[in-house]
């Protein structure tokens, strides 16, 4: 979607659809490969961005000058992407017809689903079928609608911060995009497989299925694995200095002087065999596996049963909650299937320390097609 304005320079991207906010700078080419110069986590409030709505505008505004001093990063062409409960998706099947025609049936069928809202329309045409009835040729098209004014809201918060506002994407688009072509993880070949693409946020999960380059759905869950970070900070707290350290305080190499500062997630370990000891830690994983293990395993069948594709062969982990230790261990351990995170992309070349998981949204949002 570019529904912001026009532009095509190296661009800065804010991934704003939660309070992990992430910031890249780079540039796309028309040979499908991205080039990160720089990115980093923007530290917000819990509560200070969600479902996309940011609550506390001044905090964050000043959170990413701050972030911009730190990277040196004076780039003023901006995309934002982010994804919230006002984005409205929905694939259609309609007549081949003029363009012109096109665009009517399309706000037809996406404003006939009982909003009043001024809504800002976009679509993609990706394939073609035929009438079950008629054998007529029917094209398979894709839309997303975004609420006019959450598009004019980003627009005012983008030049807020001095910055030019080139366009707005959504992050299911901005996927769909990343993952066209190309091999994960050095051997995995994304227009060959069927793929699961796990998005791992701290209040929010989204599922993706993608079969041989094409996102044939997606899901977003409101649930997240904050919770898991949170009983962590508190036994850091509780038990931060003395003899009597837990194995988790002991791994950590916490002393009373570290209590106050945030615990890494990559030093939180979710494989069930180091919980033992620590059992409230370990109740809150348990609590976040059954939510995912549900999710992944209900959008599976589902998406084989309904859209007749093989069987899903590896599961891809990204986001935030990608960073947990042992994450993919444990998670492919209660699947019983192959889990790996997201490490590389044959089409995304950064920095020696880039954390591409964490900026899989910003690497999407960058590839301009328009």
């Amino acid at each position: 979607m570019g529904i912001l304005s026009g532009g095509n320079s190296q661009t800065l991207v804010l991934d704003t659809s939660s309070s992990d906010l992430k910031l890249a700078v780079g540039t796309y080419n028309k040979n499908g490969n991205i080039y990160i110069d720089k990115a980093g986590i923007v530290p917000l409030d819990s509560d200070a961005i969600t479902d996309g709505a940011i609550s506390d505008s001044f905090g964050v505004i000043m959170a990413i000058k701050h972030a911009f001093a730190r990277l040196d990063i004076r780039n003023k062409n901006c995309i934002i992407t982010t994804d919230g409960p006002f984005v409205h998706a929905r694939d259609l099947e309609l007549p081949k017809v003029k363009p012109d025609q096109l665009d009517d049936m399309v706000r037809y069928e996406v404003m006939g689903q009982g909003t009043n809202k001024d809504m800002n329309i976009e679509y993609i045409v990706y394939g073609q079928t035929k009438d079950v009835e008629t054998n007529a040729d029917k094209l398979q098209i894709r839309a997303t609608a975004v609420p006019t004014e959450t598009i004019s809201d980003y627009r005012e918060f983008i030049k807020s911060i001095d910055l030019n506002p080139l366009a707005m994407d959504v992050n299911a688009n901005a996927v769909r995009k990343l993952f066209s072509s190309g091999i994960a993880n050095g051997n995995i070949s994304i227009n060959q497989s069927t793929l699961m693409l796990i998005e791992l946020s701290g209040a929010t999960t989204t599922v993706t299925i993608l079969d041989k380059g094409f996102p044939i759905l997606t899901r977003r869950l409101q649930f997240g694995h904050s919770n898991i970070r949170q009983v962590a900070e508190s036994i850091k707290k509780m038990q931060g200095g003395g003899d009597n350290q837990s194995s988790l305080a002991r791994r950590l190499n916490i002393t009373k002087a570290e209590t106050e500062s945030a615990v890494p997630l990559e030093d939180i370990d979710v494989w069930h065999e180091s919980l033992n000891d620590m059992p409230s830690l370990q109740s809150a994983v348990n609590a976040y596996f059954k939510n995912l293990v549900d999710a992944v395993s209900r959008t599976a069948q589902f998406s084989i049963s309904k859209f007749h594709i093989d069987s899903i062969g590896t599961c891809l982990l990204y986001g935030s909650g990608a960073s947990y230790k042992k994450i993919d261990k444990e998670l492919s351990r209660q699947l019983g299937t192959q889990v790996e995170v997201l490490n590389t992309l044959s089409t995304v070349i950064g920095p020696r320390d880039f954390a591409l998981p964490q900026f899989i949204n910003c690497c999407g949002a960058l590839i301009r097609n328009d």
